[in-house]
């Protein structure tokens, strides 16, 4: 069965999105003395957060998650952790503390079998 359906590209995605961000960005919250605090979740009270991807050997990867359950430390805390030593050796204030957008099933209880 062959289907005329065709999947939308990147650019098709991503234009709505890059068309409402400076206007979103642009608007001033009531009572901030004209700041304009960002829209989305921090107007909710909840941190904004951005992914920042870095590449690793398949062998580094593997270390890193086996550094992980061996600290019984997330990934997410692990890099916040040692870009902090990094911005503290360079004389910057820390990254500010958030958590992961999908927590880790490690602290939900289940076991796995």
């Amino acid at each position: 069965m062959s289907s005329t359906r065709r999947g939308r590209s990147l650019a098709e995605v991503m234009s709505p999105i890059e068309d409402e961000a400076p206007a979103e960005a642009a608007k001033p919250v009531a009572g901030q003395g004209g700041d304009a605090e960002p829209a989305g979740e921090e107007a909710r009270g909840a941190p904004a957060v951005v992914p920042v991807n870095i590449l690793v050997a398949p062998e580094d990867r593997r270390r890193l998650r086996q550094l992980s359950l061996d600290t019984n430390l997330s990934l997410q805390k692990l890099g916040h952790e040692a870009w902090n030593l990094l911005l503290q050796k360079r004389g910057l204030p820390p990254l500010k503390p958030v958590s992961a957008n999908v927590p880790s099933g490690r602290a939900s209880g289940r076991s796995r079998t």
